[in-house]
């Protein structure tokens, strides 16, 4: 027997699910991501407010299981557990703009809700200020 039957004899006959797998993970990447972001925000806000998992699942009334799955960020969040999580942890995690109520800075949207006021504040990065203007300025009120 060659080298080419032993691989053949081997090798499955079946077709394989391969590339629909991979093109199913490509397709996730964006869920996986936002999912990630998610559990990130959860994680954070039990520290702020000094909780273990445990109490959160105790809040929810859900098991301690379904708390690590949030936090591990792999779970396919419903839109009833993201407004029940918001409510908890006094958090927003779903934010929808519209177009009166969005305003954009420099790739940073702020996004303004009359219902809701953030228990916490929210860091945002120091903006950066450039001056073009190369005008020089005399100064009355300095001593000499």
């Amino acid at each position: 027997m060659t080298n080419k039957e032993k691989f053949l004899a081997l090798v499955s006959k079946e077709e394989t699910k391969t590339v629909e797998r991979a093109k199913a993970r490509l397709g996730n990447k964006k869920y996986s991501k936002l999912s990630n972001k998610i559990a990130f925000e959860i994680l954070e806000r039990l520290d702020v407010l000094n909780w273990k998992q445990v109490r959160l699942a105790e809040e929810m009334k859900v098991s301690p299981q379904q708390v690590n799955k949030w936090v591990k960020g792999n779970e396919n969040f419903t839109l009833e557990t993201l407004v029940k999580l918001s409510a908890v942890l006094g958090i927003e995690l779903i934010q929808v703009a519209s177009k009166q109520s969005a305003n954009k800075v420099e790739g940073v949207t702020i996004i303004s809700s009359e219902e809701y006021t953030p228990a916490v504040s929210i860091k945002m990065p120091k903006p950066h200020i450039i001056l073009r203007d190369t005008t020089m300025y005399e100064n009355q009120y300095a001593t000499a």
